[in-house]
């Protein structure tokens, strides 16, 4: 089966490769089929190896780098190809000037974002679930690339990959105290809360909000509108696997971007 990979028109450029996965074009079975990118729920590691080698040679890259994710705010600068099939560390965010390394960032509803610099030639992969987004792990990955590359943020171009959608992603009232207090303004980012206090909460929105407040303009930052829970055939969602009693038995899609010579 061809992999079904969803590409942004942003970040269509030379020189530069990525995509986010979806379900399609791997050998994973049961809650894993079929394209599952993650090793760490119980798929058969082969499988899961299989699977990553499939998307390497569909993009051309000549490595993918993978990262041990904590939902911290932690960035890792990617400077050479991955011991084996070792992670690179712990962190949440990759990046790299450094042509042939896809970095990939692993999801199931938590929010993907890629980031490509024009101007240094630099990349990053940034996993956001709402523990990341309240750290602002994507205004810590540009401060980063800021850093090790030189980046001007205007010079960024960002891809918001599919997540979990605010219609379906209910969260109580601590986690509704934290966005607020890390937001402020939380209007088109938490719903008015619910009679026990919690309410709907778009994370994409908020990574969005984050970005520009990061220095990346609001016409480079592309967002997907396909959502993880809802998209049932293409893509993986743990809160689906939790509504239906299977908690932590799900697959995982990725994000993934590289230079290319």
């Amino acid at each position: 089966m061809t992999l079904d990979l969803i590409r942004m028109d942003g970040l269509e450029a030379p020189g530069l490769v990525h995509a986010f996965t979806t379900r399609a074009g791997g050998v994973s079975e049961g809650p894993y089929a079929s394209l599952n990118v993650t090793r760490s729920r119980g798929d058969h590691p082969a499988n899961v190896a299989e699977n990553r080698e499939r998307l390497r040679r569909a993009l051309g890259l000549d490595h993918l780098v993978f990262a041990t994710q904590v939902h911290g705010r932690n960035v890792i600068r990617v400077d050479g190809p991955p011991r084996g099939d070792q992670p690179a560390g712990e962190a949440d965010a990759l990046i790299t000037d450094r042509p042939g390394l896809g970095l990939v960032c692993q999801t199931a509803d938590c929010t993907p974002i890629l980031l490509h610099d024009r101007g240094r030639g630099a990349v990053a992969a940034i996993h956001s679930g709402w523990r990341g987004t309240v750290l602002n792990i994507a205004a810590a990955t540009v401060e980063a690339m800021i850093q090790a590359y030189g980046t001007r943020p205007a010079d960024l171009v960002a891809a918001i990959g599919p997540s979990i959608s605010a219609a379906n992603y209910r969260v109580g009232p601590e986690v509704v105290a934290e966005f607020e207090t890390a937001l402020g303004n939380t209007r088109g980012v938490v719903s008015p809360r619910d009679p026990e206090g919690g309410a709907q909460l778009d994370v994409g929105e908020a990574c969005r909000r984050q970005l520009v407040m990061a220095g990346v303009p609001e016409t480079a930052i592309e967002c997907s509108p396909l959502c993880t829970y809802a998209e049932e055939v293409r893509l993986f969602s743990a809160r689906r696997a939790h509504h239906r009693g299977e908690s932590g038995v799900f697959g995982g899609q990725g994000g993934v971007i590289g230079l290319i010579a």
